[in-house]
């Protein structure tokens, strides 16, 4: 029995997420100051060390993601492989939009105009995974908030909350195991 195991990171923090703006994948912004510390402080902490031995990156490929994942390639060492299907839930109108006008997202009905349905960005994310984790491991995905919170519902892991440039691990023991989780976060020593 071997253990298997991969990493998430969400993105640093953008404008949007500041100002608790919707920003799916049809709005494709870049890390703001607070992000880039945040990607390079996650890059030097002693949590990167538990992944020392990635083998390979994914990443999604909007700009975002693709920052915080260089910081961590330049410690890592490892190679960059962008995962269209990793890309964030495409939004459609509710792009740029505060998120205390949507509707939730926890009820399975709320679907954004001109976008992705939840089934749509569900599946999508679920074959984005599974190309990751085909990949050679141990693997590193860098992503979005919305593509962490479709990870864990396949996956059945708890704490489906993740900030800004959090780090987790996602092992079990086996594969024919249940998936379980440790979070990870840049303050950690």
């Amino acid at each position: 029995m071997v253990e298997e195991r991969f990493y998430f990171v969400r993105h640093g923090e953008t404008d949007a997420n500041l100002g608790n703006l919707a920003a799916g994948s049809g709005w494709d912004i870049e890390l703001n100051a607070t992000g880039l510390a945040q990607a390079k402080a996650l890059a030097e902490s002693p949590a990167i060390q538990d992944c020392h031995d990635v083998k390979t990156i994914c990443v999604s490929p909007l700009i975002r993601a693709q920052q915080t994942a260089q910081a961590l390639s330049q410690v890592l060492q490892a190679p960059l492989v962008t995962v269209d299907l990793l890309s964030e839930w495409h939004l459609g109108e509710w792009e740029r939009r505060a998120w205390a006008e949507l509707p939730s997202l926890y009820d399975p009905s709320s679907n954004p105009p001109g976008g992705e349905s939840q089934l749509e960005f569900g599946m999508r994310v679920h074959k984005g995974l599974q190309q990751a984790l085909a990949m050679v491991g141990p693997v590193l995905i860098v992503a979005h908030g919305g593509v962490w919170h479709v990870i864990a519902k396949v996956l059945q892991l708890e704490f489906p909350h993740i900030h800004n440039c959090e780090m987790k691990k996602i092992w079990r023991p086996d594969s024919t195991s249940k998936w379980a989780i440790t979070p990870h976060t840049p303050d950690e020593k």
